[in-house]
């Protein structure tokens, strides 16, 4: 029996979404136990999903581990603004820890007979692998590497590129940042496309049913709370946010942070406009939505990710102010291209050679 272990940022939830559909690969793979560790708003998100998403059988096959895993970005109340100070001080003290961790961390998986593993961000389960003679596959779009060097000091940025070129195998998705690679030297790398949960058909068309006028999804991402608040009644929309989103409307239905299924509600969507970050992008693709992408230039991974988007005319990009001129957010989606043949779900690929390591 094999036994694979996901490590998983807890910086918001895109990371874990976009792992479920690999995780449900993985458990299907005969005699596997996969262990996740996550966060505990993590974890209680990835029960809620894989419930729906494997059988009983296929769900006992699945250890959690509540553990806090990553910093992610610190942003300043109310904005999608980078708080370097805050930043700065939190990366400090994660990377003072990191030792202890990693070492306590390799005795765990020596324990438990882990064969590989997969590395979705948290640094400290790559020095971890490597202490306990263990394989690991970094499966991503970006490292904190090349998003940190653009506002924290070079001590900081220098130790977690040290963690990055420790990675022997890597697997890059689609809209991934090119200068990622810098900061992996010695791994074998391979391209993929995008991972998605699965869209549930009756319920989209159930929602569906509810609206006989075009309907908008709108998020912000669990980091950033935006402040100021714009009245869209008077536009001709049905609109469902996130919590965060200061629309305003008897045309505004808002989902609660304990929605398990906000990739239902792209799918049921005409148009999406949202943070961009990578999970919900995809999820779009995989959806064939128009976009209308939140830019935060001062993260490289958002600006990456906007500009391959907006060169394949798949995508447009806004400020939150912009939401007060609803109209022509729409007019110039409607002007996209709706080609999405590149895109397809690649988390069997994961999965493969995962279980090769």
């Amino acid at each position: 029996m094999k036994r694979i272990c996901f490590y998983l940022s807890d910086h918001g939830f895109g990371h874990i979404a976009r792992n479920l559909p690999v995780i449900v690969s993985a458990v299907r793979r005969s005699n596997t136990i996969v262990y996740i560790v996550c966060g505990k708003r993590h974890i209680a998100f990835a029960r809620q999903n894989l419930l729906t998403m494997l059988s009983k059988e296929e769900y006992s096959s699945i250890v959690f581990r509540e553990l806090c895993t990553d910093v992610g970005l610190v942003v300043k109340e109310g904005t999608l603004l980078v708080d370097t100070q805050k930043l700065t001080a939190v990366c400090e003290r994660y990377l003072s820890e990191i030792s202890q961790k990693s070492r306590q961390e390799a005795e765990w998986l020596r324990e438990n007979h882990i064969d590989a593993v997969l590395c979705d961000m948290p640094i400290w389960s790559i020095e971890a692998c490597e202490k306990a003679d263990i394989p690991l596959l970094y499966a991503g779009n970006f490292t904190w590497v090349e998003l940190y060097r653009e506002f924290l000091p070079e001590k900081i940025w220098q130790r977690y590129a040290e963690y990055y070129s420790k990675i022997r195998y890597a697997m890059l998705y689609a809209l991934h940042n090119k200068e990622m690679t810098e900061f992996l030297p010695n791994a074998e790398i391979e391209e993929v496309s995008v991972t998605a949960r699965a869209f549930h058909d009756d319920f989209i068309a159930e929602v569906k049913s509810r609206h006989t006028r075009k309907i908008i999804f709108v998020a912000s991402g669990m980091s950033a709370k935006l402040k100021q608040s714009v009245d869209v009644s008077r536009f001709p929309y049905d609109f469902y946010t996130t919590e965060g989103v200061p629309l305003t409307g008897d045309n505004v239905t808002v989902l609660p942070y304990t929605t398990g299924n906000t990739q239902d509600y792209i799918a049921v969507a005409d148009y999406v406009i949202t943070k961009a970050g990578w999970t919900t992008v995809a999820e779009c693709l995989l959806a064939h939505k128009p976009m209308a992408l939140f830019r935060r230039d001062g993260v490289l991974e958002d600006r990456t990710t906007i500009q391959l988007l907006e060169n394949r005319h798949l995508a447009i990009s806004v400020q939150p102010d912009d939401l007060e001129h609803m109209e022509k957010i729409i007019a110039d989606m409607d002007t996209l291209c709706r080609d999405y043949h590149e895109f397809y779900d690649c988390a069997e690929e994961i999965a493969v050679k995962l279980d090769s390591l």
